[in-house]
């Protein structure tokens, strides 16, 4: 695409994205529903989406886990030819359903340019419908410390919160955050905003 303003992004002509969880790991819970299956159709209306607004888009297998996610990505890409993002549900207490069901958040990795693209898909998630405690954060502040998805990637990479599993689960809300995520992701990647 080549028309971000972003510096990282002005390089990259495919956009990959993975479902986090993979490998029967079911991520967060709030039963019936589980992370890893709503991971996957989000990931899969991503797509769809992007790749009807003329992104060229690659989706990791969703059967692998994180180590094999990474490899399959790293034996097709280095850094400069992609984008890649592993998408997520969120799962918190205490939250009111509005909140839980429309914060969202990015993790972005230690350099200046990865946490301007992080600012820039936060203000775009939110201008799309997000909950104004939509945040950005470096991978340092997640619950693992740091996360490999964003370390051990050859491309620049980022991971989404989308949504909190204790929030909204019907399959409307869940293409609604498809929606607000391929906006986002698309405006950082072209420079343009979704039609």
């Amino acid at each position: 695409m080549r028309t971000s303003s972003l510096n990282l992004l002005q390089n990259p002509t495919v956009v990959v994205l993975a479902a986090g969880h993979g490998d029967n790991d079911p991520g967060a819970v709030n039963l019936p529903h589980k992370e890893r299956d709503q991971a996957i159709i989000i990931t899969d209306r991503v797509a769809e989406i992007l790749k009807r607004n003329g992104v060229e888009v690659e989706i990791v297998p969703h059967e692998y886990g994180l180590s094999g996610s990474i490899s399959w990505i790293n034996g097709r890409f280095v850094f400069g030819d992609a984008w890649v993002l592993e998408l997520h549900r969120d799962s918190a207490n205490g939250l009111t359903l509005d909140d839980a069901s429309r914060r969202c958040g990015i993790y972005y990795g230690t350099s200046d340019k990865s946490k301007d693209i992080g600012k820039f898909v936060r203000r775009s998630l939110i201008s799309n419908g997000a909950h104004a405690n939509s945040w950005a954060r470096p991978d340092t502040n997640s619950h693992h410390g740091r996360l490999a998805w964003i370390r051990q990637t050859r491309p620049v990479a980022h991971l989404l919160e989308l949504g909190f599993m204790q929030g909204k689960n019907d399959d409307a809300h869940l293409n609604w955050l498809a929606k607000i995520a391929a906006s986002a992701i698309f405006e950082a990647f072209t420079g343009r905003s979704l039609p």
